[in-house]
């Protein structure tokens, strides 16, 4: 009997503590809130030192998350010269955690959680690397630019998008005709892939498109879309509309360049050659990445 009581006891214990490792596991971590929360904020130095201090307490081992937030901050870092000469073999240690993080079940699960996080690293370094000039772009980089767009092969940016027709048969775009002509042909490239340098159907970057659209609409704009930026008329928000270039980036830099396509005063929508989905239609306002990267309009 009382060897009885001893295993009923120690039964009670083991789901005792299953459940409260079960508590722990699925409940919110504030260690965990507070790295994303910083990691939103763009705080990617600060991330990434937690952590890795959060990776050598054994009681956050039943987690993929110190790693995760490590990983992504050091390929956010990468984009700075000094930092990555510092620290090239944490950059490949988080490129390799990341390919195997995206083919298991708990990373899939992690992923789906924070697939705004991963859509933002994406397009933060397909545009920092289209912002590089060629001659500026060593084999290493070379090589990297390579393997990190492998390292998002199959992954499908959440990009919300409208019909390309919506801006036809509108009464808003009464004395818009130019504008309206233009956005039909750039309309026409819908599904052209994404091509770094790309200046031709065969294959668009975002400023290769907005000058091939307006060449050939009989308007010589810059090549490159810090320039196209520099060189515009700058545009109010309230004021920015079809036709208008709006540009994106951090920190003051341009990095993206697309042309609106929505009337005065209408909720921001753009057609641009996307790094991840090449031509479409994107919509700005519902887009938390796009619309936290706007620095300002332009008119030609």
């Amino acid at each position: 009997m009382e060897k009885c009581i001893q295993i009923k006891a120690r039964y009670f214990l083991l789901l005792g503590f299953i459940f409260c490792l079960w508590i722990y596991t699925f409940s919110q971590v504030p260690a965990f809130d507070r790295m994303e929360q910083l990691y939103d904020q763009g705080r990617f130095h600060m991330v990434n030192r937690k952590a890795k201090r959060l990776l050598n307490k054994p009681e956050y081992d039943y987690s993929l998350v110190p790693k995760y937030y490590a990983s992504m901050s050091a390929l956010q870092l990468f984009k700075q010269a000094g930092w990555r000469e510092r620290k090239l073999s944490e950059v490949d240690s988080s490129i390799q955690f990341l390919n195997r993080f995206y083919r298991t079940e708990r990373g899939n699960k992690l992923k789906e959680n924070h697939r705004n996080e991963l859509d933002a690293l994406q397009l933060d370094l397909n545009d920092w690397f289209e912002g590089l000039s060629e001659s500026s772009l060593d084999a290493s980089l070379k090589k990297y630019r390579l393997t990190l767009k492998s390292l998002f092969d199959g992954w499908q940016i959440t990009s919300p998008s409208i019909s390309p027709n919506a801006w036809e048969n509108t009464a808003d775009y009464i004395g818009l005709e130019t504008q309206v002509a233009l956005i039909q042909y750039a309309s026409k490239y819908i599904g052209t892939p994404y091509l770094w340098g790309g200046v031709s159907p065969a294959g668009f970057d975002c400023s290769g498109f907005t000058s091939y659209v307006f060449l050939n609409q009989g308007k010589k704009i810059p090549r490159v879309s810090r320039d196209q930026y520099s060189q515009s008329t700058k545009i109010e928000s309230t004021m920015a509309q079809i036709g208008d270039l709006v540009f994106f980036g951090q920190n003051g830099l341009v990095s993206h360049v697309g042309i609106l396509i929505n009337a005065p005063g209408q909720a921001k929508k753009m057609i641009h050659s996307s790094s991840s989905r090449g031509v479409m239609i994107q919509d700005i306002d519902q887009s938390t990445y796009y619309s936290s990267r706007v620095i300002g309009y332009g008119r030609y």
